[in-house]
């Protein structure tokens, strides 16, 4: 399989992944809304800031984190799976790209909410939002294990779980594909069986198996497309964009206009499953497809806003020590506890967040990626 065609990057692929990024940091705006490690009993999600316009975030935003996972796998598959097959990436160079790519930020990180936490646990005798903040949790956050079944519950910067879940798919990968493995019906063989399982072992490494492989399917498939989508007739390749676009049609409609969910779900189970896989099975394995279609016919289309898919790690790890220093705030009495009804808030929040991380990119992330892959692969352009 040859994809020499293909753009270098996909740039819209980088947008949608910051995109789905920020959705999550405005799911945890809730966060502002706890009392301790719990949610306040008076919360009502519709009276966050810009409730009406927001609503698809703050209901759903935590499933950006599925988005993550089905997108690593379509890229991956995209970028690796040839030069690993071929011996062209080492399992030495594979790592050290994902450890300059990921751990420098997560040390940082890690060590300003530990900082952090002890001092808003000296002011309030509780942590912020996140209880489980010892000793042994901190080597397992150190060793990106936070989410591997070791841990007792949430702990430190607590969004790195999704990236401790990633660390295991890229073994798992590696692996895969070295082995002359990954096409799309392995792919699919592997999404379905850790669909299964999960349904009877509650891992999220089954999960996030289950989404990473069918990444791979929605790669092979988008691969097919641009390549014989010409040849057919009617295009499959306009079929797919349609589909993409009726989907998303539907969601905005259901969560702004009226609720077509509620027709769905007098179907009683079936309904339920339906609307529970819809988004991460259906919906984003389309706009993935789609988004990757468009570029590779029609070029670089999002290019000038490349930048919010720069900011994606950083933004994600970075929107919980910014939280805690808000609620550091609240706790000296700067800001009044209810303060996270205020739009203002929110755009301010925005406003330091995005800045800070973009900065954290450009002078930090790629430097520290510069310096570690210069120094453990002289021969490898950093």
């Amino acid at each position: 399989m040859s994809n020499n065609d293909w753009p270098k990057r996909l740039y819209a692929l980088d947008v949608s992944r910051g995109i789905a990024a920020l959705a999550v940091v405005l799911w945890h705006w809730q966060h502002f809304a706890y009392k301790g490690n719990s949610l306040s009993q008076d919360f009502l999600r519709e009276n966050q800031p810009l409730y009406d316009i927001l609503r698809l975030f703050y209901e759903k935003g935590g499933m950006g984190v599925q988005y993550f996972f089905l997108l690593s796998g379509f890229i991956f598959f995209w970028l690796y799976s040839v030069s690993i097959k071929n011996k062209k990436t080492s399992a030495w160079e594979f790592g050290i790209q994902r450890f300059s790519r990921l751990y420098p930020l997560h040390f940082v990180a890690l060590l300003v909410v530990t900082l952090l936490q002890l001092f808003y646990v000296s002011r309030e005798n509780i942590s912020f939002v996140y209880p489980f903040n010892d000793i042994y949790h901190f080597f397992l956050n150190l060793g990106f294990a936070s989410k591997w079944g070791f841990e007792s519950g949430w702990s430190f910067n607590a969004p790195i779980w999704s990236v401790s879940i990633e660390v295991l798919l890229y073994f798992v990968f590696f692996i895969t594909v070295l082995f002359r493995q990954g096409g799309w019906f392995f792919c699919l063989f592997v999404s379905v069986l850790s669909f299964v399982l999960q349904r009877v072992i509650d891992h999220a490494i089954l999960g996030g198996l289950a989404l990473f492989f069918l990444g791979g399917v929605v790669f092979h498939l988008t691969f097919l497309i641009s390549d014989k989508y010409k040849a057919l007739n009617p295009p499959i390749y306009f079929i797919t964009i349609i589909i993409t676009i009726i989907f998303w049609f539907c969601v905005m409609i259901d969560f702004y206009v009226f609720k077509l969910s509620n027709s769905i779900l007098e179907a009683g189970m079936l309904g339920k499953i339906f609307l529970s896989g819809f988004p991460p099975y259906l919906l984003f394995p389309f706009t993935v497809c789609s988004l990757a279609l468009i570029e590779i016919d029609r070029g670089s289309f999002l290019k000038q806003i490349s930048w919010i898919g720069d900011i994606t790690y950083s933004s994600y790890l970075l929107h919980f020590p910014l939280q805690l220093l808000f609620g550091l705030a609240v706790s000296f009495g700067i800001l009044n506890f209810n303060f996270y009804l205020s739009s203002m808030y929110l755009t301010i929040y925005f406003m330091v967040l995005i800045p800070l991380s973009y900065i954290t990119y450009i002078k930090f992330e790629r430097p520290m990626q510069r310096i570690i892959r210069n120094k453990a692969l002289p021969q490898k352009k950093a």
